[in-house]
């Protein structure tokens, strides 16, 4: 489908997902042409603004006539500008994510004080986003002032209200053209549609913090009648782990939100015997009746009473304890799920799904024949989820995504710009042999940056927006933190592995193609963990893969080649090409200026090596 066909008679959707790490999508007659976050563009982390140069970008690339949009498919019914205008999820530091506990939360939960976000942050109010400080200062005077937007239906509606007036005035459509999705459902229609078994009968599954009232649900999928058809099982809004995990990460001096990951990391470092007292005071909390999650004894708060629960104990034990009571917990529901779907193959969303050691352990289950985790399967993916949604509602036979790499396409001609103006002599130019210099590079323990191609999509780099080196030798990691990542000292790097040696390399539960968005985690074989020793956990010995097919990246996929010719080792570590804070980089001007202002050794991009001569020099 050329891009100049489309007209009015195509089913023309755009996503969006206006919150933490907003993020547009456009969808074509049921396929995902194009997501992106709006990070990548603002340079911000996490940027939680109107995704307006995501949509636009998406728009502008595929030519979209903005006359044929049938749709605009927003995710969540409930939504709240508060954290939107006092920039939550960007500006908010750890000291004023325990400032929103002490001053807000505890007030409103123990003195039952109705008490403001607006005026406890209102120097971090922010009325210059878009559309306008003149729009933002309405917004904030009836919020402060109209008493109705204490009510929660209220609010719902005027949350509605102003995603709505700023839609119609950036893409000039009427209000019928806007439909909003229930988030839990949104989670639900990505994980099955957007991958390997999408069409096949499926239990799906969504777990994550809060969203439109419902943080846990599990559905029947399948297609009947060249439709699919879904089919609810359970939802409920009590499952606890979201936001343990999320309060935890702040109780430990992390952001929440952001780093539950590093918990996550930890946790293989602790072992039972230390954990287990901890763990017991966990399981006191809540467990598995049948297809709900059940409180034996429920915390007031989700941060005071966790704090006196874990008081004393060590981080890497509260992490341990921590990781296994989330595991314990996934894996009872589950099971209980597939005894009543009894479909084995298994979808998986929400910001939960993202705990790839919780993933590993689902994927033993001699009850999963089948384990899909999509890209990003947190809030981000959204945009999409709300448009493969609004398919199924209407009937529209949804496709799934090839790949994951759906974002900013680099372009030739805007790196030759760069070159004329800003290589100077301290760089030499490869225009031939690409890939085989580069690995040759890789070999001898230099780190290679790559900006080639489409962006993946969502919080994984997947070789086209990449830190790589060679997977060999330890050591490698320090020199990558010193060089630009600056990550904490037990956090694991990953590794793209080249898909006919990932069984040399890997014990794999199901189809190598599970494992493609390293979403899923695995254990190491003996081979493994001596060929890939600096791209897998240093404790445990587990890796979080990236299982690389040509189809998907055959130049991504020539270069590792390259590599396991001269190294004998087919596979690289491969980490997020960043700076520690910073949104993974997105064009061309970003990509340099990182390689240029870092310690990087050289940069790929297309039919392209840019080296440091100080690099290759030594």
């Amino acid at each position: 489908m050329k891009n100049s066909q489309l007209s009015n008679k195509d089913r023309i959707f755009i996503g969006i997902n206006w919150e933490q790490n907003s993020t547009a999508c456009l969808m074509v007659n049921g396929k995902i042409l194009g997501s992106a976050s709006e990070e990548r563009f603002s340079k911000i982390k996490n940027d939680e603004r109107y995704p307006k140069k995501a949509i636009d970008y998406l728009i502008n690339k595929h030519n979209i006539n903005k006359t044929y949009i049938e749709k605009v498919c927003v995710i969540s019914r409930y939504w709240s500008p508060f954290y939107n205008l006092i920039r939550h999820y960007t500006n908010f530091t750890i000291e004023d994510y325990i400032k929103e506990q002490e001053e807000i939360w505890y007030e409103r939960i123990y003195n039952k004080k109705n008490v403001s976000f607006l005026n406890v942050f209102k120097k971090k109010i922010d009325l210059n986003q878009y559309p306008g400080k003149n729009y933002w200062k309405k917004i904030v005077n009836n919020l402060n002032f109209n008493k109705k937007y204490n009510k929660k239906n209220n609010l719902i509606n005027y949350g509605k209200e102003i995603r709505s007036e700023v839609i119609i005035k950036h893409l000039k459509i009427s209000k019928d053209k806007i439909e909003f999705i229930d988030h839990s459902y949104g989670h639900a229609a990505y994980a099955y549609c957007s991958g390997i078994n999408n069409g096949k009968k499926s239990t799906v599954i969504t777990v994550d913090a809060y969203g439109d009232d419902i943080n846990y649900s599990c559905y029947k999928f399948y297609k009947k009648n060249n439709k699919i058809v879904s089919k609810k099982i359970v939802n409920g809004s009590n499952f606890i782990i979201g936001r343990l995990y999320r309060y935890i990460t702040l109780l430990l001096g992390f952001k929440p939100n952001e780093h539950e990951y590093k918990l996550m990391g930890m946790a293989p470092y602790s072992k039972s015997k230390y954990f287990s007292k901890l763990l017991k005071t966990f399981e006191e909390m809540q467990e598995v009746k049948k297809l709900i999650f059940k409180f034996k004894k429920k915390p007031k708060d989700m941060y005071f009473d966790i704090k006196n629960k874990i008081n004393g104990n060590r981080f890497d034990v509260i992490c341990g304890a921590l990781q296994k009571y989330t595991e314990n917990l996934l894996i009872n529901w589950i099971k209980n799920c597939i005894k009543i779907t009894k479909f084995k193959k298994v979808c998986i969303a929400g910001g939960v799904a993202m705990n790839v050691k919780a993933n590993l352990e689902l994927s033993k289950l001699k009850e999963i024949e089948n384990l899909y985790v999509p890209p990003s399967p947190d809030d981000s993916s959204q945009a999409m989820g709300a448009c493969y949604a609004y398919s199924i509602i209407n009937n529209i036979l949804p496709k799934p995504i090839n790949n994951a790499y759906l974002g900013y396409d680099i372009e030739s001609k805007k790196v030759e710009k760069i070159i004329r103006k800003k290589i100077k002599n301290k760089y030499i130019l490869f225009k031939k042999n690409i890939n085989k210099k580069a690995a040759n590079f890789l070999n001898d323990g230099l780190v290679l940056c790559r900006a080639v191609g489409k962006a993946e999509f969502g919080a994984r780099s997947l070789g086209n927006r990449s830190i790589l080196a060679s997977p060999k030798n330890p050591e490698v990691k320090k020199t990558i933190n010193e060089k630009v990542k600056g990550r904490d000292f037990w956090m694991p790097f990953a590794a793209s592995v080249l898909d006919k040696y990932s069984k040399k390399y890997f014990f794999l539960n199901f189809s190598s193609q599970g494992y493609k968005y390293m979403t899923n985690c695995v254990e190491t074989k003996n081979i493994g963990k001596k060929n890939l020793k600096a791209a897998i956990h240093p404790y445990d010995e587990t890796c979080r893969p990236q299982i690389v097919t040509k189809k998907d990246n055959s130049e991504y996929y020539d270069l590792i080649t390259q590599f396991g010719k001269i190294s004998k080792t087919y596979g690289l570590l491969n980490t997020s090409f960043n700076i520690h804070g910073k949104p993974i980089v997105n064009d061309e001007l970003d990509a340099f200026e990182i390689f240029r202002k870092t310690d990087l050794d050289g940069i790929i991009f297309p039919n392209l090596l840019i080296m440091k001569k100080d690099s290759i020099s030594k």
